[in-house]
């Protein structure tokens, strides 16, 4: 429910503007023990019992279109003895992170052949140098994947110019979404947030993509916050430990986990949560009942038309959070492997409890189309909504023109 009715809300977003405009938490317990990377060496072509090759093969490159091919038949060998790796987007220790080696661990047992899976971190640019790297120079051969989170679709959202990829264009597994952002400030700093006289507030960003910003950003622009911005930094863990430290006063996370633990210690006190969208409105966290959205704090100083339009445009990445990808050109029987195993792996009890136990109680999943569509719908908002974003972003300081 949460999905569909996300996808025809951002629909619906975009038919009203064209009439009017024309590092993953630290979890409690490890992760699953996954090998890291070592220089993979090259492998052979996935087609499972292919036909005679032509004399002169073309090479397949990672913007080729896929080809059709039948689902490869059930014990298919084509992974016996082979090694996946997953690229993750992020630094270790996150969210994202996590959901990698949780997915490296638990996959193979699902995929015919018993893969192992190797993980490997390249972080940079809010998730845009790895995603870049994946997107540009990875074969298509199933062995090798990539684990991303929402701030790289919030990138080509905003159509940053370091953003070289499309993630339209890739093949997509499935993802794991957590719940919605919890916004957290200091304890005893709340006065300060709504206090144009006193010292702003710092919040770290990685590059103004995460969609809990959004938030902040209108928080700012609408009801006054007194709040700046330190870019450049890393994940969910990085922030943390800077929060930790007093080095930031405000940060926000979808893991229950890190927000319990904040609040426990007397460290934080929260002021909002994004929210998932029910029947056209914002609905509070069901395991946060307490935390209002965001929508309810700015109450009559919520923002209508364009601006709203804008806000709705941001959370919509929160949808296909922690995603899982293949390359384009991936085949179509290699995919069907895939997808299977996950949504295979995403049912199984092993999978909930230990996602529950190390990421987040709540969250929701898609396997292989379901992601495709719903990432695709995302990528779809308006034009002039995700401008009135980006001016904001330079507006603040966030990004430079």
């Amino acid at each position: 429910m949460k999905r569909s009715l996300l996808v025809v809300l951002l629909i619906g977003v975009a038919v009203i503007v064209v009439s009017a405009c024309g590092q993953p938490t630290p979890a409690t317990t490890s992760p699953p023990p996954v090998q890291q990377a070592t220089p993979k060496p090259k492998t052979e072509a996935p087609p499972v019992n292919p036909p005679a090759a032509p004399a002169s093969p073309a090479a397949p490159t990672a913007k080729a279109a896929g080809p059709t091919q039948k689902p490869a038949p059930s014990g298919t060998t084509y992974y016996q003895g082979k090694t996946i790796e997953i690229l993750v987007d992020s630094a270790a220790g996150g969210g994202t992170d996590t959901m990698g080696r949780i997915t490296a661990a638990m996959l193979p047992k699902h995929i015919p052949g018993n893969p192992k899976i190797i993980v490997r971190n390249q972080s940079g640019g809010g998730g845009t140098v790895g995603t870049n790297i994946f997107y540009e120079k990875t074969k298509p051969d199933g062995l090798s994947l990539l684990q991303h989170g929402s701030g790289v679709v919030s990138l080509q959202l905003t159509s940053r110019g370091i953003v070289k990829y499309d993630l339209t264009k890739m093949r997509y597994v499935g993802n794991v979404s957590r719940a919605e952002s919890v916004l957290m400030v200091r304890k005893g700093l709340q006065g300060r947030l709504t206090d144009p006289r006193g010292e702003p507030l710092v919040v770290g960003t990685k590059e103004g993509s995460e969609t809990w910003q959004i938030m902040l950003i209108f928080g700012r622009e609408f009801l006054g916050w007194n709040v700046r911005w330190l870019p450049g930094l890393g994940g969910t863990s990085e922030m943390e430990l800077g929060f930790r430290r007093g080095e930031l006063d405000a940060f926000a996370t979808s893991n229950s986990f890190i927000v319990q633990r904040m609040l426990q210690e007397g460290l934080a006190e929260t002021i909002a949560t994004t929210g998932s969208i029910k029947d056209g409105k914002f609905i509070r966290r069901p395991d946060f009942p307490d935390i209002a959205t965001f929508e309810e704090v700015m109450g009559s100083k919520k923002p209508s038309g364009l601006p709203w339009q804008a806000y709705l445009a941001w959370v919509g990445p929160n949808a296909v959070d922690k995603s899982l990808a293949a390359p384009p050109g991936t085949p179509d029987n290699v995919m069907a492997i895939l997808t299977d195993a996950f949504g295979k792996m995403t049912k199984s009890s092993e999978f909930e409890s230990t996602v529950k136990k190390m990421v987040t109680e709540a969250y929701d999943v898609g396997v292989g189309k379901e992601t495709d569509d719903m990432l695709k719908t995302v990528l779809q908002a308006p034009a002039e909504a995700l401008e009135y974003n980006r001016q904001l972003m330079i507006k603040f300081g966030i990004i430079s023109k």
